[in-house]
């Protein structure tokens, strides 16, 4: 049985005692809701909210907590197990906050959960003693009516509801995945089986969406990129499809942002058509950032050729880590003037909010879209007015951003070591840039033996740092969500790879940096003939 209050969704088990429901709302309407996914901060000084953190708002009641309403809430806050609930459920309304404080069954409870606890305990539920299907629930002052065997505000009935075991079956699914204890090989075979049931008895597409949506995420975890997009892919069908205008309105960005994860994370292994897709899910999510979704367009000075809504570039200074990932997505689709100006759209973002490093990142990689850009005739020497400036425009964009890594500092050995990996790639592929224009051969040797000298350098440092954690049993550093996922801002190469030998290798180039055949090729020639 599903209900909903306010937009929240809630799906109920199918039994009851006496006159009060019990085995109640899971994970509440946190359990399929694309808010998991959505990543949303407190507002900052300026009126935006920043991005980063994944987060979740709590809809249809007023959290008591003085530290919720001005932070960030982590989705495994919101996990009731079912003896919270039934101690919620059971617990009246005006004791429940004094249960809280002294009882030892809500003693380990966070802030959140303690107002979800005293929202469940005001739950009131009206059984048809004849047929046992709920009639209305209430919850504080919001009584809902929930769908009978003859109505429907869906376009069509399921063929029956879900029993307690399957709801108790999703109940583990979820809990494994966003539990205290995860699991994620436990929730990925519990949530396919619930995903069979929810199809099989043709309940409301939103939810069958949203058990699509968690389980991508779950492939993602599970480093199945190509089984998460097409989960992914299911989710929004199931969005755009009958039904799915019932699901939470953050659902389809939600699933559409998944979704071109799951294709960035194959690099250059994507096809053109796939990461085109990508490019117009990032796009589309962008646009979900702002509530008007404007559409004029803004061009701002200094940009690279391509043009955004004003609804998109505040989406990107929102969440800068998405901008980047949408970037590299355009270089696999063969669209550099675009993946070079979003690059340097969320350099700015990065800047803004004092992340020097990734804003250098940022910056370097506007430089690589534009290099990758050059068509192989775009040599200078004597070709057309065009090809020269393009030429021009990506060698000094390369210059500057290798030039503003110098005082790059922070606390994150890791991040400054992917920014010094990061600006070797820049200068052996400004070696190849140079070497193939003639313009100045000897300032491509230059910047090659500076690029080797670093990343040696950096190489045999990251080898010491590594022999001396080992020696004195020191677990590796934690890496951030993403990192280890193939998408991510924080999953480039960094010291354990970065060394001036490996860019020799054809497979680390293709696979690793995503540079296309010319940009390849220009490198290639100057390691062949200038070395």
């Amino acid at each position: 049985m599903s209900f909903s209050v306010g937009t929240a969704s809630f799906i109920a088990a199918a039994s009851s005692t006496g006159s009060h429901y019990h085995g109640g709302p899971l994970l509440a309407w946190s359990a399929v809701s694309s808010i998991a996914s959505r990543q949303l901060a407190p507002p900052k000084s300026g009126g935006k909210r920043m991005a980063f953190a994944q987060v979740v708002n709590v809809p249809s009641f007023q959290s008591k907590s003085d530290s919720l309403k001005h932070s960030s809430v982590a989705l495994n806050a919101l996990f009731l197990d079912d003896a919270m609930h039934h101690a919620a459920a059971n617990a009246p309304s005006s004791a429940l906050t004094a249960a809280v404080a002294s009882t030892s069954n809500f003693a380990d409870w966070n802030p959140l959960q303690r107002d979800v606890a005293d929202w469940l305990g005001n739950e009131n539920t009206n059984i048809d003693p004849t047929t046992n299907n709920i009639i209305s629930t209430t919850i504080g002052s919001t009584t809902t009516i929930l769908a009978s065997s003859s109505t429907s505000s869906s376009p069509s009935q399921p063929d029956r509801m879900p029993t307690k075991d399957e709801i108790n079956q999703l109940q583990q699914a979820l809990a494994a995945f966003y539990g205290a204890e995860k699991n994620v090989d436990v929730a990925n075979d519990l949530l396919g089986r619930s995903i069979r049931v929810w199809e099989e008895t043709h309940q409301g597409g939103d939810e069958i969406a949203g058990l699509y949506r968690v389980r991508g995420d779950v492939k993602m975890d599970l480093i199945q990129p190509k089984e998460a997009e097409a989960d992914y892919a299911k989710a929004i069908q199931y969005l755009e499809g009958p039904g799915g205008d019932m699901a939470d309105p953050e659902e389809l960005p939600a699933a559409r942002l998944g979704r071109a994860r799951a294709v960035r994370s194959l690099g250059s292994s994507a096809t053109p058509t796939q990461a085109l897709q990508a490019s117009k899910d990032y796009e589309i999510y962008f646009n979900s950032l702002t509530e008007d979704g404007g559409t004029t367009t803004a061009k701002s000075s200094n940009s690279d050729g391509a043009s955004f809504s004003e609804a998109i570039i505040d989406g990107i200074q929102r969440n800068p880590y998405a901008a980047w990932e949408w970037g590299m997505v355009n270089r696999v689709a063969h669209n550099y003037d675009e993946a070079a100006e979003i690059h340097r759209l969320a350099a700015n973002a990065f800047e803004e909010i004092g992340d020097k490093p990734r804003s250098v990142i940022c910056a370097l990689d506007r430089g690589l879209d534009l290099a990758s850009g050059l068509d192989s005739d775009d040599s200078g020497k004597g070709y057309s007015e065009e090809s020269t400036k393009k030429l021009a425009t990506a060698t000094k964009a390369l210059e500057e951003a290798i030039s503003s890594d110098v005082n790059v500092e922070g606390r994150d050995v890791e991040l400054l070591q992917r920014v010094v990996a990061k600006e070797g790639e820049a200068r052996l592929a400004l070696s190849g840039v140079l070497w193939n224009s003639n313009s100045n051969k000897g300032e491509a040797e230059s910047q090659y033996g500076t690029a080797c000298s670093r990343l040696d350098e950096l190489n045999s440092d990251y080898n010491a740092r590594e022999a001396d954690r080992i020696k004195k049993g020191r677990m590796p550093p934690m890496k951030p969500r993403g990192a280890s996922l193939g998408f991510s801002i924080d999953d480039i190469v960094g010291a354990a790879d970065a060394s001036c030998s490996r860019f020799r290798n054809d497979k680390f180039i293709e696979e690793k940096l995503v540079w296309n055949e010319g940009l390849q090729t220009k490198v290639k020639t100057f390691l062949t003939l200038g070395r």
